[in-house]
């Protein structure tokens, strides 16, 4: 007889007995992939061939302006038709109502969580660890501030548990801990945007990816549409409208 019946024989006899207690090891791979999410720009998804896969962590990191919010836009928007889609906005940035209200284009399923307002920014990757703990989410995006190491390695640990797909997306310099994927966007030193309908920047970018440590894996010239409504100010605007008098 071979292992695979023997095992299988074996796993019989063991449920039989112990019931509900045999359950699959933490991080076993499903039996089969289920793919991951494209975010529908070619030169993009080119550089993903397996879009922002499941069970692994994918960094963007770029400069402000770049496009990265853009392309996470479109992201989100194709994820959430397919599963339910967490964003954890860390820095209370990202314009709620435009990304899931009513009058916005995304489809039902996307969850937006932020720490509490007195709360830093770092305290992001906390909310992430706990959205991914809960198993419910084929997509989580961290948008904000780079976790640390030790924080990055368990949400890493953590999508593999939960077969979920996790996006870093963080301004600035990439952070030196592992992803299993990572893009850079990049602005067009010369670009000159162009103001398109709907208050909307269509602005060059630039887009390199690589693999594990850093690895080159690709470039691409991409032009992405930046559209403002989407991330509001960092620093709260003063409400300057005239007042009714009592």
């Amino acid at each position: 007889m071979s292992a695979a019946p023997d095992l299988s024989l074996l796993r019989t006899a063991l449920e039989t007995r112990f019931g509900g207690a045999i359950v699959p090891l933490p991080g076993q791979a499903p039996e089969r992939a289920r793919p991951g999410f494209r975010t529908g720009i070619a030169a993009v998804d080119a550089l993903l061939p397996g879009g922002v896969a499941r069970r692994e962590l994918t960094l963007w990191t770029g400069q402000a302006t770049s496009g990265r919010t853009a392309a996470l836009r479109l992201l989100v928007e194709g994820a959430c038709r397919q599963a339910l889609v967490a964003l954890v906005d860390a820095t209370r940035t990202l314009d709620a109502a435009s990304w899931c209200g009513p009058a916005g284009r995304s489809a039902p399923g996307l969850w937006i969580a932020r720490p509490p307002a007195s709360a830093p920014a770092d305290e992001g990757a906390w909310v992430a660890e706990a959205l991914l703990r809960t198993g419910a989410f084929a997509l989580v995006v961290l948008d904000g501030p780079a976790p640390e190491p030790v924080e990055a390695h368990r949400l890493r640990a953590l999508a593999r548990e939960t077969d979920c797909a996790l996006l870093v997306n963080a301004s600035g310099a990439a952070p030196q801990w592992k992803a299993d994927a990572r893009l850079e966007f990049v602005r067009a030193a010369a670009a000159r945007p162009g103001l398109a309908t709907g208050a909307r920047f269509r602005r060059p970018s630039g887009v390199r990816a690589a693999r594990g440590w850093g690895a080159r894996a690709g470039e691409r010239q991409v032009e992405l549409v930046h559209e403002p409504p989407h991330r509001l100010h960092p620093h709260s605007v003063p409400d300057r409208r005239p007042r009714a008098r009592p």
